[in-house]
């Protein structure tokens, strides 16, 4: 397992936010019991795992360059960025906008609640398509379940069809398509 590195704007960093931002994310809500019930190791894993599905989002802004640790390397992860502003806050290289670290911490303890995570085999799902042919073009895809989030759809990237509550968190320094509205247009040659 990789080295746990909460570092901002690392170059080896493996996680958006350390165990202790996860602590204080947690005192005091419904959850914290639950996130103190886990063991430093297994925070650890949890909010990289959680950074590591946040990582497959697009966001607003550019990321820093060059790393906080190394001037001649890149920053691991897409956070901190600059170019960006969300709410009237203005993303800065120095600093970690509080919706990332509420959805770090929120992913975590649901990752570590309810593994593995999306878009892997032992999940039973890879996504929205069921079934492909090639032989006269067939596709299939899974059913929208009960209750099933209409602000994601087929489209979206996996950890948001799973956990559509992300689309809330994130807000506006999200800048992956959640698929939900959009407008398909066809255009004839």
């Amino acid at each position: 397992m990789p080295a746990f590195v909460s570092t901002l704007g690392s170059s080896t960093a493996t996680s958006y936010i350390s165990v202790a931002q996860a602590d204080d994310y947690y005192l005091g809500s419904m959850l914290e019991a639950n996130w103190s019930a886990l063991t430093t190791a297994q925070k650890q894993t949890a909010l990289m795992a959680a950074t590591r599905n946040l990582e497959m989002l697009q966001y607003a802004g550019k990321r820093c360059t060059p790393s906080t640790n190394d001037t001649d390397a890149e920053q691991a992860l897409q956070w901190p960025r600059s170019k960006a502003t969300c709410r009237d806050i203005e993303a800065k290289c120095d600093m970690l906008p509080k919706e990332i670290i509420e959805a770090t911490s929120y992913l975590a303890l649901e990752l570590h609640t309810t593994p593995p995570t999306v878009g892997t085999v032992e999940s039973g799902t890879l996504g929205a398509v069921k079934r492909q042919q090639l032989g006269e073009l067939s596709q299939e895809f899974y059913d929208v379940k009960e209750g099933s989030s209409t602000k994601v759809d087929a489209s979206a990237p996996l950890i948001l069809q799973k956990y559509p509550q992300l689309v809330d968190i994130l807000g506006c320094w999200s800048d992956t398509s959640t698929g939900a509205g959009k407008v398909a247009l066809r255009v004839r040659s």
